[in-house]
C-alpha cells in the first residue's frame, strides 16, 4: 500500500477540506441545532475556502507547469551561440582569480536549490494511484465548487417562506455532493472514479426529494435513485470486465495496455459498452434519458441547477480525462456506439423541447441536447488540443447560461408552492429588468446566438467535427440549432412581453435603492461573462488551453 506524504496532502487539500466541513457540520447539528441561516453560512465559508485552496494550487501548477515548458523547448542554438560568446569573453575577459566568499556561494548554492525544490514541488503529479493534481482538475473543480456556492445561496433564498423549520441537512448533502464531485475530477482510478460517483449521486437522491409534500417530489426522487442504482450496477459491471481484460484500473495502466493490444478482445468491448450504459444514465444521454424532465420537474429549482450543472460536469470532467488518456474510441464499434448516442440525444432533446410548456422540463430536453453536442467532443479525442479546448469552453459557456435561466427561476418561485405549473415568467421585464435582461442573455447563449459564449462554443463543436470529419453530427448540431433558436426565442419573447392583465408604470427604473441580493450579484456577473467571453473568447481559450491535464510520459 502506497502512503500519501505530506507533500501529497496540499494538493488534496480541497478534498480534505470538504470532508473537515462535513464532519464539523455534522456535529454543529447533532448537537447544538443550528438553524438554516447558520447552516447556509457555514457552508458557503467551506466552499469558498475550498475554492480558494484549488484556485492556488492550480495556479502554482500552471506556472510552474509553463516555466519548465519553456525551459525544455528553448532552442538549442541559441545555447551553442551562448556557449561561444560565453567563451569568447572568457579569452578577452579572464575571471578574476579571487575566490568567492564561501559564505556567499553557499548562500547561492542554498537559493538555487529551494528555487528548484520550490518547482518540482508545484509540478503535476499523482497522488497515489487514485488521483491526480494537475491544471485540469484544478480548473473543473473551482468551477464545481463556484456552482455549489451559487446552488447554497439559492438554497436559502428558497427556504424564505419556510423559516421556522431547520434545514441543515439539506446543507449536509450539498457538500457530501460537492465531495463527490471534486474525488471525480480528481479521479485517475476507476474505483476512486467509482467513489466518486456515488458520493455524488446519493445525496442527490435527498436533495430532490427533500421537500417531498410538493407534487412530483417522490416520484422524481424514487425515479432517480432506481434509475441510479441500475447505471451503478452496469458501470461495476463494466468495470470487472474491464479488470478481467486488461488487468488493470488505473487510466494509465489501461492507456498502456488499449495501445498495445493489437486486437480488442470480446471481454473488454463487453466493458467498455458496459460503462458507457452507465455513463449514459448519468448524463442522460440517449437512449437513457427519459428520467431527466421528470426528476427536474419534481426537484427544487435550485437542485435541478445542480443537477444540470455540477453533477454533470463532474460525470463528464472524469469521463473525458479518462477518453484523452486511454484510446477507447479508436475501436470502430465503440465510435459507432457513441456516434449514434450523440446524433439521438441532439435530434431527441431538440424534437421533445418544442412542444414543452413547462420551462424546467424544457430545460430538461435542453440538457440532452447539449450533452449530446458535448459527445462530439469525446468521439473526437484524438485530435487532444482541441478537444481539450473545446470541452472547456462549451462547458463554461453551459454553465453561464443556466445560472443565468435556472437561478432567475428559483428566485421567482417559493418552496412553499404546491407545484411550479403557475409559475408566469411574461412579462418579467416590466417587473424586474436587469434579472430579464440576465435571463434573456442566458437563453441567447444557450440558442448559440452569436455574440455570446454558446456561439463560440458551438462553433467549437463544429469546427471538431468538421476535422475528425464527423458529417452526420455536425449536420445534427445545425438541425438542433436551428430547432433550439425557436423554443428559447419564444422564452425570450415572453420576458418582454407587456402583460395585459396588471397596470405596468410607462417608465422602467433599471437601478433601485433596494439593497443588492447576493443571487442577483451572480446572475448579473453570469451574463456578463457571457457577452464578455462571446465579444473576446482569447482569454477564455487561454484559461482552459493552459489547465492542461497530466498525461503519461
Amino acid at each position: 500500500m502506497t502512503a500519501i506524504t505530506t507533500s501529497e496532502l496540499i494538493y488534496l487539500l480541497p478534498i480534505l477540506i470538504l470532508g473537515l466541513a462535513i464532519i464539523v457540520l455534522l456535529f454543529l447539528l447533532l448537537l447544538l441545532r443550528i438553524n438554516t441561516k447558520f447552516a447556509a453560512l457555514f457552508t458557503v465559508v467551506s466552499l469558498a475556502i475550498a475554492l480558494s485552496t484549488s484556485t492556488f494550487v492550480g495556479y502554482q501548477i500552471i506556472v510552474n507547469t509553463d516555466k519548465q515548458h519553456d525551459t525544455i523547448i528553448a532552442p538549442l542554438s541559441v545555447q551553442t551561440q551562448s556557449a561561444d560568446v560565453l567563451s569568447t569573453e572568457l579569452e578577452l575577459y579572464p575571471p578574476d582569480p579571487t575566490p568567492v566568499a564561501p559564505s556567499l556561494a553557499i548562500k547561492q548554492a542554498n537559493l538555487v536549490q529551494a528555487e528548484e525544490h520550490l518547482a518540482v514541488y508545484w509540478q503535476a503529479s499523482y497522488v497515489t494511484a487514485l488521483f491526480t493534481s494537475d491544471g485540469y482538475g484544478a480548473l473543473y473543480t473551482s468551477l464545481v465548487l463556484i456552482l455549489s456556492i451559487i446552488v447554497s445561496t439559492l438554497a436559502l433564498n428558497w427556504f424564505k417562506n419556510d423559516e421556522e423549520t431547520h434545514h441543515g441537512l439539506f446543507y449536509l448533502m450539498i457538500l457530501f455532493s460537492a465531495l463527490g464531485a471534486t474525488i471525480l475530477i480528481y479521479a485517475s482510478h476507476l474505483m476512486s472514479l467509482f467513489i466518486g460517483i456515488e458520493l455524488l449521486s446519493i445525496p442527490i437522491v435527498g436533495l430532490i426529494g427533500y421537500q417531498y409534500q410538493r407534487k412530483y417530489a417522490l416520484e422524481a426522487a424514487i425515479k432517480y435513485m432506481v434509475l441510479s442504482v441500475i447505471s451503478t450496477t452496469f458501470l461495476l459491471l463494466g468495470i470487472a470486465f474491464y479488470y478481467a481484460a486488461t488487468g488493470e484500473l488505473t487510466f494509465i495502466g489501461l492507456s498502456f495496455q488499449l495501445s498495445t493490444l493489437s486486437a480488442p478482445s470480446t471481454l473488454l468491448l463487453l466493458g467498455v459498452c458496459l460503462m458507457l450504459v452507465g455513463i449514459g444514465f448519468k448524463l442522460a444521454l440517449f437512449p437513457f434519458q427519459l428520467w431527466l424532465p421528470d426528476v427536474y420537474q419534481g426537484a427544487p429549482t435550485c437542485i435541478a441547477l445542480w443537477l444540470t450543472t455540477v453533477s454533470k460536469v463532474a460525470v463528464f470532467c472524469a469521463v473525458a480525462r479518462l477518453f484523452l488518456l486511454a484510446p477507447i474510441v479508436n475501436n470502430e464499434t465503440i465510435r459507432m456506439i457513441m456516434v449514434i448516442m450523440a446524433f439521438c440525444s441532439i435530434i431527441w432533446g431538440s424534437v421533445f423541447a418544442l412542444k414543452q410548456q413547462n420551462i424546467k422540463r424544457l430545460l430538461a430536453y435542453s440538457s440532452i441536447t447539449h450533452f449530446g453536442y458535448l459527445l462530439i467532443a469525446l468521439i473526437s479525442v484524438q485530435y487532444q488540443v482541441l478537444a481539450l479546448e473545446t470541452i472547456g469552453v462549451y462547458l463554461i459557456g453551459y454553465v453561464l447560461a443556466n445560472i443565468c435561466v435556472l437561478s432567475v427561476i428559483s428566485l421567482e418561485s417559493r418552496s412553499t408552492e404546491k407545484e411550479e405549473q403557475a409559475l408566469d415568467l411574461s412579462g418579467l421585464f416590466w417587473r424586474k429588468p436587469i434579472i430579464a435582461l440576465a435571463m434573456g442573455t442566458g437563453l441567447l447563449s444557450l440558442a448559440g446566438v452569436p455574440l455570446t459564449v454558446g456561439f463560440i462554443g458551438q462553433f467549437s463543436l463544429i469546427l471538431l467535427g468538421v476535422t475528425a470529419e464527423l458529417w452526420w453530427l455536425i449536420g445534427a448540431i445545425i438541425i438542433g440549432s436551428a430547432l433550439g433558436l425557436y423554443f428559447y426565442l419564444r422564452l425570450v419573447i415572453s420576458l418582454y412581453m407587456k402583460p395585459t392583465h396588471i397596470k405596468v408604470k410607462p417608465s422602467i427604473t433599471l437601478f433601485t435603492p433596494k439593497r443588492i441580493d447576493i443571487n442577483e450579484f451572480f446572475i448579473v456577473v453570469s451574463a456578463l461573462l457571457i457577452l464578455l467571453c462571446g465579444i473576446y473568447p482569447k482569454w477564455l481559450f487561454n484559461l482552459v488551453s493552459v489547465a492542461q491535464y497530466l498525461s503519461p510520459n
